[in-house]
């Protein structure tokens, strides 16, 4: 009986890949779609600042300079100068500060940077200056970019004037000892040195293959159920010797191994064409992407047993789809969620999904390190399998 059950199983499994292959359309679909989706992810995400393409920042430049020896000097060129370096940043010149800050409000700049007339006099003569960085609040990636940039520039001017006027002040001290230029300007130094080298896809990429794999599980075996409800086809089959246990479980098999043959391409596409990382083991990694299809493979017969059509059970698929996609750290980290709703966002498996995932492609973690967000995906996918099997069978029974 129980060789029958699994013989049963894999028949079913082997039918629906059969149908896979026989209709080359949705075997193209099944890699177009998560391709898609890996492409505009990663290009909407950078991985550098320097990604920024026309960036246009209004300058009002008021600066009078100051006159040496004949010589005019204008520092306010000199910090457009540094905030120009390395980036593809355009300035456009204004007369006035209104008419910059209307062509700021009509869209044609990003920015605008305003230098007062004392900006190079007040520096020369050892006196405090300041200027003007006004923002668009409606683009705060942008105008983090915008911010760092000045912010880099003027951290560089003003160390070159205090080793300046520290130099001359040396030169004037006799027998007496020498200030040290670099104490003055940054008297305590933070050395960044990255664990290992990467990008911004080593955070991202493996929060979307997880993603995806998730969305494969939920997705897949409810829209497929769903469609041979509409067609009459699952009537059909369940009339048949094949007993309901072997027809769901063969079901489940076949999408654990279209799933996981899609999240493999996935993975080769992102470290191609994103350079993602991969140092981890190859057998965790999978283990992890078979967990994580699995840990949804029941909600999404669940959803399908509680639904009659297959246009309600894809509007209640996205209703759980679309708040793990922002909660679970594929996108943004949790520590940027505030408290409340970081807590939901550790109650939800695609979170420990996501985790175990990036932790083993990323930085080699071993079992030991990843176990026990493995185990919540095990529970979590066995517990609502335990409560999807009756109720189907319950909706089977009634239908």
């Amino acid at each position: 009986m129980i060789f029958k059950s699994i013989s049963d199983a894999f028949t079913v499994a082997k039918r629906d890949l059969l149908e896979l292959y026989r209709t080359p359309f949705r075997l193209v679909m099944m890699f177009i779609f998560p391709i898609l989706i890996i492409m505009l992810f990663g290009y909407m995400f950078p991985s550098s600042s320097s990604s920024f393409n026309g960036v246009h920042i209004g300058i009002v430049n008021n600066d009078s300079g100051f006159t040496l020896n004949g010589q005019t000097i204008y520092l306010s060129s000199s910090f457009i100068s540094l905030v120009h370096y390395n980036s593809t940043i355009i300035f456009n010149n204004y007369t006035s500060l209104s008419a910059a800050e209307s062509a700021l409000r009509s869209g044609t700049i990003d920015s605008v940077l305003y230098f007062p007339s004392n900006f190079t006099s007040n520096t020369i003569s050892n006196q405090p200056t300041s200027m003007g960085l006004i923002t668009n609040p409606t683009s705060p990636t942008l105008q983090a970019y915008i911010d760092a940039k000045v912010s880099l520039a003027s951290k560089v001017l003003s160390a070159e004037l205090v080793n300046k006027t520290i130099l001359k002040a040396n030169s004037e001290l006799v027998n007496l000892p020498k200030i040290n230029p670099q104490f003055v300007i940054a008297p305590i130094v933070v050395s960044s040195l990255p664990i290992l080298s990467g990008n911004y896809f080593d955070f991202i990429g493996p929060g979307l293959i997880m993603l995806l794999s998730m969305m494969a599980g939920l997705t897949a075996l409810g829209s497929a159920l769903s469609r041979e409800k509409e067609d009459g086809t699952i009537t059909a089959v369940m009339l048949s010797p094949i007993r309901t246990g072997s027809f769901l479980t063969g079901k489940m098999l076949s999408q654990l191994i279209r799933s996981l043959i899609q999240s493999t391409v996935v993975v080769i596409l992102v470290i191609l064409l994103f350079h993602m990382s991969f140092n981890g083991n190859i057998l965790l990694t999978a283990a992890i992407l078979i967990l994580g299809i699995f840990g949804f493979l029941g909600l999404g017969l669940l959803v399908t047993a509680l639904t009659k059509d297959q246009e309600t059970s894809q509007l209640l698929l996205n209703l759980v789809f679309f708040p793990m996609l922002f909660l679970s750290g594929v996108i943004y980290p949790l520590q940027e969620l505030p408290g409340v709703v970081a807590d939901i966002a550790r109650a939800l498996p695609l979170t420990y999904g996501v985790q175990a995932f990036r932790q083993v492609v990323v930085f080699n973690a071993p079992l030991s390190s990843v176990w026990p967000s493995m185990l919540i995906l095990f529970l979590f996918g066995a517990v609502s399998l335990v409560i999807a099997v009756p109720v189907f069978l319950i909706k089977k029974g009634n239908g």
